[in-house]
């Protein structure tokens, strides 16, 4: 009889847990905890890289902020988002990691390609209000002639 009330009361419990666990793999791009700046690219037309503007980031909880959100469980086969921009992060070791993001109001999402696929995770309220705010403080950058 005890083996039952065991099998009956455990066994719910760690199906929940279980279940409970977010799915996809966490930590992919731990790499960005130790880069020092950031450039992010703001794309005049979403999808297309060509012409863009970019702000310079160096304030350590920014980059952390993003930093962290990126290294949420991440899922494969997430291609419904066009990108409306980019992120190179800097390592100190002259490392550069790549971070896509979209922050429309129809999709929120960062990805990024690991060993050559693309993962994506979703962008966090704090950090779509992060990439809008330093969008105000971005130019077009003046190549040399």
């Amino acid at each position: 009889m005890k083996s039952y009330t065991f099998f009956w009361v455990v066994m719910p419990v760690l199906f929940l847990l279980i279940a409970c666990q977010p799915s996809g793999t966490p930590n992919l791009l731990s790499e960005l905890n130790s880069c020092d700046s950031a450039v992010v690219m703001y794309y005049k037309t979403p999808g297309n890289p060509r012409f863009f503007q970019m702000v310079k980031v160096y304030k350590p909880e920014l980059l952390s902020s993003l930093a962290t959100n990126a290294n949420q469980p991440a899922l494969t086969g997430l291609n419904d988002c066009t990108s409306e921009g980019k992120m190179y992060y800097y390592g100190d070791r002259g490392e550069v990691y790549v971070l896509y993001f979209a922050a429309t109001d129809s999709c929120k999402r960062l990805s990024f390609i690991k060993t050559g696929e693309k993962y994506g995770v979703k962008l966090t309220p704090r950090n779509a209000i992060i990439l809008d705010s330093l969008k105000k403080f971005s130019y077009e950058p003046v190549g040399i002639r």
